[in-house]
């Protein structure tokens, strides 16, 4: 019976936050590991490659990804792979980076801006190279486009898991917070650019650059537009989108729902959700109401969130990543070096920030998370991957995200250190 799928949805949607809520749990109370690490693992381990598919006999609806092909009714498009799972996920990611802009401070964010960009710039261009190089290496008989999208998937930045990591660790409006944060909207507009050009030359051949450079510019003035709306109109978006909602106490609401509105306005210029969210977000921290929509926003995110980096850790088959473990090690290791590297030196000389500073930067670009997957699958279906390189987007995709936490933590405390010896 139809509503008996219906069901199961919710069933898995409830077995799946309460695993990522017990993982998370382990992760902070026994191996001091921020939760999103545990959130990860759990998913995982609950994925349909791993325990989902003997618990529950190969459901297609619980705990795994309920894929749909058929057709619409109404007007007849084809669907191929849908996955309705999918949605949540990204509703909890649009919901992180919305709570995630509420909390920056706008005036910060704008001085830091520059800075920001330069590491975005250094961030992509250094992993970009190595993924390029690396690929030609291990892959010599990979045409150019196939290169290009190794390269291509290194230079993702997944910020709605650096948020997370950092909103866990109290940093995220720290100065090197912000300079992440800018840096990650940035790259998403650079990698937006590569990401064109490298399909446009595995579909045809050839490369449109004019086209791919104008996609880029339009999504930036977009998203600088939106950033100045609030930035200098936020006392109209006080009088007319608030206000008439303050009396009945939905006002904070309201805000969350004009955030996924921009999530999906931003993806009509071909930029992921996640930034039309961040940059919403960031909209209404130039508001007076910005703590009282934080307030209420805020347990929402802390509800939902965990979902999408199960879901994320449940995309990863294991046996897909063994198959290349060696060629996709020696990529993990450059991706990480590329990142860090890229982003280090213009966050310490542009931006003057200190060694530990600049080395949060760095390291804090480094997870690829689903941003690297969502590459990693333009690539397959535009054949200019095979399934053996896709494992290797995986790997470096999990692997760089896991690998994050552990790493930036001691570049935290001896600013700890530092600050309490200044007290009296």
């Amino acid at each position: 019976m139809e509503t008996e799928i219906y069901f199961k949805f919710i069933l898995s949607f409830g077995l799946i936050l309460l695993v990522a809520r017990l993982g998370g749990a382990i992760a902070e109370r026994f191996l001091k590991q921020p939760a999103v690490i545990g959130e990860l693992l759990a998913g995982i381990i609950i994925s349909p490659f791993l325990l989902g598919q003997f618990l529950f006999a190969n459901d297609p609806v619980i705990m795994n990804f309920a894929l749909i092909d058929g057709v619409f009714s109404q007007n007849g498009e084809h669907l191929s792979g849908f996955a309705p799972m999918e949605i949540i996920s990204q509703i909890a990611v649009v919901v992180l980076l919305f709570v995630a802009g509420l909390e920056t401070n706008v005036t910060s964010f704008i001085k830091n801006s520059f800075t920001g960009a330069m590491v975005a710039i250094g961030g992509v261009v250094v992993p970009f190279a190595l993924g390029v190089f690396s690929a030609m290496y291990f892959f010599p008989d990979l045409h150019m486009a196939g290169w290009l999208f190794i390269g291509a998937i290194l230079t993702a930045t997944s910020i709605g898991i650096t948020v997370r990591i950092l909103m866990d660790m109290g940093k995220l409006s720290s100065r090197e917070g912000t300079i992440i944060l800018v840096a990650a909207v940035v790259d998403d507009i650079i990698g937006l650019v590569i990401l064109s050009v490298v399909i446009s030359m595995a579909q045809s051949g050839s490369v449109n650059a004019l086209s791919a450079v104008t996609t880029g510019v339009i999504g930036f003035a977009v998203w600088l537009g939106i950033l100045l709306l609030g930035v200098y109109g936020h006392k109209y978006i006080s009088k007319y989108i608030l206000t008439p909602f303050k009396s009945s106490g939905t006002m904070p609401v309201m805000a969350l729902i004009v955030g996924l509105i921009v999530s999906y306005l931003v993806t009509l210029v071909d930029l992921h959700p996640v930034v039309g969210a961040y940059v919403a977000g960031l909209m209404f921290a130039s508001t007076m109401e910005k703590e009282e929509i934080l307030h209420q926003t805020r347990p929402i995110m802390l509800f939902i969130a965990p979902f999408f980096f199960a879901y994320l850790g449940m995309q990863v088959d294991l046996r897909e990543v063994w198959a290349v473990i060696v060629p996709a090690l020696v990529i993990v290791v450059l991706a990480i070096i590329g990142k860090i590297v890229g982003c280090y030196f213009p966050a310490r000389f542009v931006g003057k920030t200190s060694h530990n500073g600049a080395m949060i930067v760095g390291v804090g670009m480094v997870p690829r998370g689903e941003v690297g997957l969502i590459v990693a699958g333009a690539g397959l279906i535009a054949g200019a991957i095979t399934r053996d390189l896709f494992g290797i987007a995986v790997a470096v995709s999990i692997l760089t995200t896991l690998v994050m936490p552990v790493m930036i933590k001691p570049f935290f405390k001896p600013k700890a250190e530092a600050n309490a010896k200044r007290l009296p």
